[in-house]
């Protein structure tokens, strides 16, 4: 075992799917698996989820991540968001039934015609834009935007769909008028699929579970909100962490009362202690913004983090009479007999959505199914 490593819990990743299934038992659930399958890695996830079937597809962000795991399942993949115009990936995009987002009449033109020269059609989603003002085609233009791409003859639209801006708030009168808009919308379009639902919206707004649901952070057993949460609880789910972070000791010291710690010299020490060096830092996805907050899992008990968090160390005090030895195991996030540290707790630490605490983790960690 390296001496930092990610534990990826295969059980509790099935079982959060199985939960999601229960709640929205009339939609496909696709898992949405982009940016290293929010940092819990790319490759350990889809292969969970080629082995256990649970799932009709998955979903990323770009065509790379999609080439990238076209060698890694046999289930359709969605583009979510953006792809290059590089020819050699849209070849195999076409030959792997790997479906590309519109939201633009220009991508559209320009599919069509590389259609044309690769000798084949383009499995296409279109995305609308009800209300985020992030990618999509604006509601006064999409109407004909749907018309004109479906009368191109290269190109065989899969579904519409949109992403809501506040599904996870509590207040869901804006939720609301997205949804409408979108269904309203899809009414005159009744022959393509339509989807809208992230993990949050399919609690909040069951109205948009639709064909298929894109499962988000909930995945992995992490929540969007406290919203999120509490409505989840009112449909008897529970969630499971699919993540957990440990490291191990690479040095001890015995520090005596006013010694300083670490680079500007943050933090000095109150009494007596035995100091462990840890090889995490910020390059490794431990936010430097929990410098002498955080605190971490040994042998059960929390212990706290001293000193700026550097590029690729950190301090922890431990009791002076502690009996930790080099190479002993410390859990950053995760269970550790009955004590745990949550993505949650870290992200309010360091001001920041679990969210980033996941993504930032360094994808060159080793990632382990258990």
């Amino acid at each position: 075992m390296p001496l930092t490593w990610i534990e990826i819990n295969k059980k509790n990743l099935v079982h959060n799917i199985r939960e999601f299934q229960k709640i929205a038992p009339n939609s496909q659930i696709w898992p949405v698996i982009k940016s290293n399958a929010y940092g819990h890695g790319l490759t350990e996830i889809a292969s969970i989820l080629e082995s256990e079937n649970l799932v009709a597809g998955l979903a990323v962000v770009s065509l790379d991540e999609a080439v990238s795991l076209s060698y890694l399942t046999q289930k359709p993949i969605m583009v979510l968001s953006y792809f290059d115009f590089n020819e050699e990936q849209l070849a195999l995009a076409q030959s792997k039934k790997i479906s590309l987002p519109i939201y633009d009449l220009e991508t559209a033109e320009f599919l069509d015609k590389m259609a044309d020269k690769l000798q084949g059609k383009f499995l296409v989603n279109i995305k609308i834009d009800t209300g985020t003002s992030r990618l999509g085609f604006l509601l006064s233009e999409a109407n004909e935007a749907i018309k004109i791409i479906s009368q191109k003859n290269n190109l065989i639209i899969n579904s519409l769909y949109t992403h809501f801006a506040e599904s996870e708030a509590e207040e869901q009168e804006f939720t609301k008028k997205q949804l409408n808009n979108f269904l309203t919308l899809c009414a005159k379009w009744p022959q393509f699929k339509k989807h809208a639902a992230c993990s949050a919206a399919t609690l909040s707004q069951k109205e948009a579970q639709g064909d298929l649901i894109r499962l988000g952070l909930s995945l992995y057993g992490l929540w969007p909100s406290a919203a999120s949460k509490r409505r989840a609880w009112e449909n008897k789910m529970c969630l499971q962490p699919v993540l957990t972070w440990k490291t191990k000791i690479i040095q001890l010291k015995k520090l005596s009362v006013g010694t300083s710690i670490g680079y500007n010299r943050t933090y000095t020490t109150t009494t007596d202690c035995l100091l462990a060096i840890l090889p995490v830092g910020y390059n490794e996805g431990y936010d430097r913004s929990l410098s002498n907050k955080a605190e971490v899992l040994f042998k059960g008990q929390r212990y706290k983090v001293r000193g700026n968090i550097c590029m690729n160390l950190m301090m922890v005090e431990l009791p002076l009479d502690s009996d930790a030895q080099i190479g002993d195991e410390v859990v950053l996030l995760g269970h550790d007999g009955q004590n745990y540290l949550s993505v949650d707790e870290l992200a309010i630490l360091a001001n920041t959505i679990n969210y980033e605490i996941v993504t930032r983790l360094h994808p060159q960690i080793k990632r382990v199914i258990v």
